[in-house]
């Protein structure tokens, strides 16, 4: 884990501003906040004192440079020339007082805790940082580190995630009771639009009915009127054939005398 925090600010960090960097040391004190590694503990307490520093707006590149520098001392095996804030430094940081110049206190801080370190590290011996021992120290590391952290970070993924997915239905609800809104409205113009074509198609058929009534009652007094003059015709005819029976019974008396 050390080889890759000091990979990601080689990198990275040179970039990144104060909220950025602020942010990136958070994460390096929850992972070496149980570090029982030399290196590992220091990395956390140059994570505090960087993050005192830039809580009373200290220069940035000048917690950077702090930063940077522990990390390639501490890479090649120099713990003893890291900077170290000392603890009269550390409470003015944390008071938010500042001497005339804050550089020459930090650079004096590295030489009055260096002989402890060197003490330390001649105490220790085992803690020759070779290339095997770093990649057993960073296992240990990566397996005694809290899980605190990580399950922060999948909590709140887990929270971003719950939160777009509760956004994305409420637009899918909202979709739906439009799509829903349109469609009665949809259902009700075509309501509108039948009963509006029943009524027309009611309405020529009144006409068409109205037009053939009338037909049909002109047809009718047509045969009323062929009726009567056939009537009044056959009445002629037999007042006729009256008359002239009536004539021939006469004619035939008189011939008879």
């Amino acid at each position: 884990m050390f080889g890759f925090v000091k990979e990601v600010f080689q990198n990275f960090a040179k970039d990144w501003t104060i909220e950025n960097l602020a942010r990136e040391l958070e994460y390096v004190k929850r992972i070496f906040v149980v570090s029982k590694d030399m290196r590992g503990r220091r990395l956390y307490e140059i994570a505090d004192q960087s993050l005192a520093r830039l809580a009373h707006k200290s220069d940035l590149p000048d917690v950077y440079s702090y930063i940077m520098a522990f990390l390639v001392d501490a890479d090649n095996s120099k713990l003893g020339k890291t900077p170290v804030l000392s603890g009269k430094d550390q409470s003015k940081v944390s008071n938010g007082i500042a001497g005339p110049s804050q550089e020459p206190a930090w650079l004096k801080s590295y030489t009055e805790k260096a002989p402890q370190l060197e003490t330390a590290a001649s105490i220790l011996p085992s803690f020759n940082y070779d290339q095997h021992d770093k990649r057993i120290i960073e296992t240990e590391l990566h397996t005694i580190a809290p899980k605190e952290p990580l399950f922060d970070e999948l909590e709140s993924i887990v929270r971003i995630k719950q939160a777009e997915a509760k956004m994305f239905q409420t637009r899918a609800d909202d979709a739906r009771r439009e799509a829903e809104g349109l469609k009665r409205i949809a259902i009700a113009k075509n309501e509108k639009i039948e009963e509006e074509y029943r009524s027309r198609i009611a309405k020529l058929r009144l006409v068409e009915a109205e037009e053939m009534r009338n037909k049909k009652l002109e047809e009718l007094q047509a045969l009323d009127r062929a009726h009567r003059e056939y009537s009044n015709m056959k009445m002629r005819m037999e007042a006729d054939i009256k008359d002239l029976l009536l004539k021939m019974e006469a004619t035939k008396r008189n011939l008879s005398l």
